[in-house]
């Protein structure tokens, strides 16, 4: 299956911090991420597809919930997003899933699921119409779709604060998409969300926003704050870094969440909406 270079080269680029932090994205995510699997119910014997799966963590929560008796195709558009997935089933011991490297984007997925499954990993697509139609083709008829996807900006200052406030220091590259361009705010308004869907040929579709927090303490802010920009827009400006401009991108992170403290730690808030959908 074909992919488009560009956006393949982004996440092969941060393939390797995403396989490195994946228990602690795991953590965090796993607040919106799990509600979406809740609200999808895989079944025992059900095929599930999942899309954007990264290095793994997804895939394996599907798998355990349809058994061996069903299976998970884990999709990327990253090679090493998709070895690090491998990788992940294998030390567990999971034989119900494999992976393909493809774009929803360009192709459809072949087979004939029960169900789709997308945590965080539907928001860059260029034309998500022809993306979620593509997917539409790969459920059985009356298949379902449940996918989580990231509130508005302004909800979610655990991510922008500190981006910008590494910003400053490290001097990256930082483009901040528009509402409507690829990118993690995309599919941030419900109203957009549901004229994607409808146009892809999804019905039922229904729209939930779940708030979370992104809890911080002092004996794990190196960690978290290393994991956000290990894996944000700023990746390739920090690891370029050198150790004292690392400190001091981290420094400036502390400083700018301030406003957040709550005790003796921070809380940063964050919102997703949970879609669901059927063919």
């Amino acid at each position: 299956m074909a992919v488009q270079s560009t956006e393949r080269d982004f996440w092969e680029r941060r393939a390797p911090a995403w396989e490195r932090r994946a228990e602690t994205l795991n953590h965090f995510s796993d607040t919106y991420g799990i509600p979406a699997i809740e609200a999808l119910a895989p079944g025992p014997g059900e095929r599930i597809l999942d899309v954007g799966c990264g290095p793994g963590t997804t895939v394996v929560e599907l798998a355990r919930r349809v058994g061996p008796t069903g299976e998970v195709v884990g999709v990327d558009i990253a090679p090493g997003m998709v070895a690090a997935a491998e990788r992940r089933a294998a030390d567990r011991g999971i034989t119900n899933v494999r992976f393909v490297v493809a774009d929803a984007e360009i192709d459809p997925i072949e087979g004939a699921y029960d169900g789709v499954y997308s945590r965080f990993g539907v928001m860059f697509f260029t034309d998500p119409i022809t993306a979620f139609a593509n997917l539409a083709q790969s459920l059985h008829p009356g298949g379902r779709l449940a996918c989580v996807v990231w509130g508005p900006l302004v909800d979610n200052p655990w991510m922008f604060v500190p981006t910008l406030a590494a910003f400053g220091v490290l001097q990256g590259e930082l483009t901040i998409p528009g509402p409507e361009e690829p990118g993690p705010f995309s599919l941030a308004d419900p109203d957009r969300v549901t004229t994607v869907l409808e146009r892809a040929g999804f019905s039922d579709i229904a729209i939930e926003r779940i708030a979370g927090v992104r809890n911080i303490t002092p004996t794990t802010i190196d960690d978290d704050l290393t994991t956000l920009l290990e894996i944000g827009p700023l990746n390739e400006a920090y690891d370029s870094a050198d150790d004292d401009t690392r400190r001091a991108a981290l420094d400036a992170v502390v400083e700018a969440l301030e406003p957040y403290r709550d005790g003796g730690g921070w809380r940063l808030p964050g919102s997703a909406l949970v879609v669901t959908a059927r063919h």
